[in-house]
């Protein structure tokens, strides 16, 4: 009996050094695509699917599932559970940390396109979220929500002639019209999901050597859903809290008081 605690006991240090090393790996990972990968949050182009850089994030996970898999593959999902709250927290507080500089302006095409490709990430990963990756989502969504907003704000009051009309011809695009004109939540909410009904599935499908992995570890059918539909359903009055509409799996986006 003593063996066997003594056994268990170093597994668990062997899993817990093996997750830390995993978890700095992710965290520079998420530091590079958030921060480092070239694009301008607020001016980015249009949405024309996931960059590069989301790929190249992925590949971390893809790395860490490999190994697993291969060598202790009872504990696959604790490990890619635990690197997934990981994952999800270091988005978060890099955000916090630099929305005074680097992440201090959002508009509307990063804003679209930051959310597009963590709604890729949930879905590809969706086998291995839990309900704290998932919670910390919606808070880090929200919080892109509120600098997406005061941003684009900020640029219509300094903006001359800002009351413009749009004019045609726009629809399939956020135009420089829309990017200067005044635009609500659930304007950037619509468009968020509009990206997301046109792009994703071809998305999808189009990297799906790349995230095989991770459908293939858990039969569809067998996956739980993520949190009971109770925990999320409620008031959703406003398009802002009916982000995903009908996807039971998804994470409508709460934003939070706008600070003064």
């Amino acid at each position: 009996q003593d063996l066997t605690m003594s056994f268990s006991g170093l597994g668990e240090k062997v899993l817990e050094h093996y997750t830390f090393a995993k978890a700095n790996l992710i965290r520079t990972a998420a530091t590079n695509y958030l921060l480092d990968s070239g694009i301008q949050w607020g001016s980015a182009p249009q949405v024309k699917g996931i960059r590069d850089a989301a790929v190249e994030l992925l590949h971390t996970l893809v790395a860490v599932h490999a190994e697993v898999f291969a060598g202790a593959k009872p504990l696959l999902e604790k490990i890619l559970g635990v690197l997934i709250e990981g994952l999800i927290d270091t988005f978060l507080s890099l955000v916090e940390e630099h929305r005074s500089d680097d992440l201090r302006s959002i508009d509307a095409n990063g804003f679209c396109q930051l959310m597009f490709e963590l709604e890729y990430f949930e879905t590809v990963l969706s086998s291995y979220f839990t309900s704290d990756a998932t919670a910390s989502l919606k808070s880090l969504q929200g919080t892109v929500l509120e600098i997406a907003i005061e941003s684009i704000s900020e640029a219509v009051e300094t903006t001359p002639g800002h009351n413009r009309r749009p004019t045609r011809g726009s629809e399939d695009t956020v135009s420089d019209d829309k990017q200067g004109s005044s635009v609500s939540a659930d304007d950037l909410l619509a468009l968020t999901k509009q990206h997301s009904s046109e792009l994703l599935q071809s998305e999808l499908e189009r990297s799906r050597v790349n995230a095989a992995c991770f459908a293939e570890s858990t039969p569809v059918e067998s996956r739980p859903p993520l949190l009971p539909k109770a925990a999320y359903r409620g008031s959703m009055d406003s398009p802002s809290r009916n982000y995903r509409g009908s996807q039971s799996s998804g994470s409508p986006i709460q934003s939070r008081p706008r600070r003064r």
